[in-house]
């Protein structure tokens, strides 16, 4: 595979009319964060759950929950 270094036309725009918009496009980007995080090795993937867990704060826990669902079981 090629590597990309410059997209022509590269058009990205965020909808947040309302909190539902919001919700929305922050919900595309966890899915975009979840491919990308699919595709690591797995070592990497555990270092990054372990960030993500060695703070007590509640959206790292979620975050590092919704992640492991793109682990291979």
């Amino acid at each position: 595979m090629s590597q990309i270094r410059y997209i022509e036309g590269l058009r990205l725009a965020t909808n947040c009319n309302d909190i539902a918009d919001v919700a929305s496009e922050v919900t595309a980007l966890k899915l975009a964060l979840g491919l990308m995080f699919a595709r690591l090795p797995d070592a990497e993937k555990n270092q990054i759950l372990i960030e993500l867990t060695q703070y007590d704060f509640e959206p790292f826990l979620k975050l590092s929950k919704e992640l492991q669902q793109f682990m291979l079981k």
